[in-house]
């Protein structure tokens, strides 16, 4: 199998580790989205958290003016929100937003009883949309109670590799 052929679906908090360098996962992230592009993986995400992509990523660095200037700026926050909407644009570019449907949210109050997690559900359901080879996510209890393999951006990494 060609590793063109491999689908890599990924989870909010990655997405977030590879646009806010200040979390404690960054470097493992961005070393995994770096290493997915480099190696010609497909990478896909789930379409709805691309809205709470932009939102956390404006918010952060809000905080972060406001930590710094005690204030923030009209003039701060529209580059603020021009970067979240680089972000959008962003990892638009780099991978496959994957849309959901009334069948996935079937599918995910199916598994409830094996995760309460609605959102986590719904990552679940569209690795199995897309076909998905791999789920990346730092989530532990994605990473617990996996449907399709699942693993964190270090390991993905590894398992990309061996693709090769």
């Amino acid at each position: 199998m060609s590793r063109q052929s491999h689908i890599v679906l990924v989870d909010t908090n990655v997405w977030l580790d590879q646009y806010l360098p200040n979390r404690p996962h960054a470097a493992e992230s961005q070393a995994f989205v770096d290493c997915a592009l480099q190696l010609g993986i497909e990478l896909a995400f789930p379409a709805p958290i691309i809205k709470d992509v932009f939102y956390v990523v404006g918010s952060e660095y809000k905080r972060i003016v406001r930590a710094q200037q005690g204030t923030l700026s009209e003039v701060d926050a529209q580059a603020i929100q021009r970067i979240a909407w680089g972000v959008v644009d962003n990892m638009q570019e780099v991978a496959t937003p994957v849309g959901i449907d009334l069948s996935d949210v079937w599918l995910a109050s199916k598994w409830r009883t094996v995760d309460g997690d609605l959102e986590d559900n719904l990552v679940r359901a569209a690795s199995k949309r897309t076909r998905a080879d791999l789920v990346v996510t730092w989530d532990k209890g994605m990473l617990a109670k996996a449907v399709v393999p699942t693993v964190t951006p270090t390991d993905a990494i590894a398992v990309m590799e061996a693709w090769e």
